[in-house]
Order: C-alpha cells, then structure tokens, then sequence
C-alpha cells in the first residue's frame, strides 16, 4: 500500500500526511525521509537537487523537454520504487503520483484549500503578516506547478491525475484524516 499526497501550501498536507501515515501504522517519507534513503542509497547528490523543488523558467523548461531531460529525475523515482519494494508507506509530495503510477497498490491524493484559509493557516502556524504569507503561498505552489511540470509534463494539482482531492478546510485536519483512511481502506477493499 503506498499513498502519495501532493498539496497546496498553506492546506495542512504535511500534518495531513504525518496523522495518516500514523492512523496506517507506516512511515510518512517526507523530504528529509527521502534524504535519508538517498543518503543510504548512495544517491544523496541527486536526491538533495531533485528535492530543492526549484522552479525553472520557460526556456530553460523548453530547453530541457526538447533534450528529453526528464530523465534527470530517474534516480529519485528509482529510490521512490525501491521503498515501495519493501514497505507500504505515505510520500508526501515530489512527483510521487507519477513516479508510482504503475503500481495497483497507490492511492493518490491531493490536499488543497482556498486561499483565504491557506493564508489564515501560514499566518498562525509560521508567524507571517498577511502579505508576507500570501508571497510565500504564491512562490511554494509555483515552485511546485513547475518542479511538477518539469519532471512529469502533466499539469500540478489536475483533478484527474489523483484518486482523490480534499479541501482539507470542509472538514479540519482530524476530520480529514479519518475520512481519508476510509477512502484508502474502500479502496483496498475493492481490490
């Protein structure tokens, strides 16, 4: 069972995962996880890069497709399916929905808000002023879109790409929680 959650800024993913993860009984990989097991590996060089999750420009991206520079997250979606291998885990974020996708045993979901509620949550859990919060919303989820973008060449946060998305704000964090372990246990069930 592997389930990866890609998410917004500001929507809670990484609480929403960690509680998850433990309600599942398995390991949460988020990037320090995966730095970890790329360090073990052997593979930490690539991995810290790829994790930087930096955006590119629109040049650089176009250079990179016309050379076929996907393959430059090979490494990282090797690690990913090595972990998979030996373990039933969450991964939170990096491409994990595409690096996986083979597998009969992902759920992928995503976590996502509105904006007010995004920016009222990094206001409270990262002590930002109003603007200061919504910079930082605004330069995450484009970091993300393009990280995204570049290694996958599919669109970051399109419904149709996940299993399942959630406004974790409908319903909180807990609540969220358990209806996602639901979601995942009908899932399995199905199977």
């Amino acid at each position: 069972m592997v389930i990866t959650i890609g998410r917004s800024c500001g929507s809670g993913g990484l609480e929403i995962a960690q509680k998850l993860a433990d309600r599942l009984g398995v390991r949460c990989y988020d990037a320090d996880a995966l730095l970890e097991e790329a360090t073990r590996a052997g593979c930490a060089e690539e991995m810290r890069a790829f994790l930087a999750e930096k955006p590119v420009n629109s040049l650089l991206f176009s250079i990179a497709v016309e050379n076929n520079a996907r393959g430059m997250g090979r490494v990282p979606f090797t690690l990913m399916h090595q972990i998979a291998e030996r373990e039933d885990f969450v991964l939170l974020g990096h491409c994990g929905n595409y690096a996986l996708r083979d597998r009969d045993d992902l759920t992928t979901l995503f976590i996502h808000g509105g904006l007010e509620q995004r920016v009222q949550r990094i206001m409270r859990t990262q002590g930002m002023s109003e603007r200061e919060a919504r910079r930082y919303i605004h330069k995450t989820d484009e970091a993300r879109r393009h990280f995204h973008e570049f290694y996958t060449g599919e669109v970051w946060g399109e419904a149709e790409k996940y299993d399942l998305t959630v406004n974790s704000f409908a319903l909180g964090v807990d609540a969220t929680v358990e209806m996602l372990e639901g979601f995942i246990q009908a899932k399995k069930a199905k199977q």
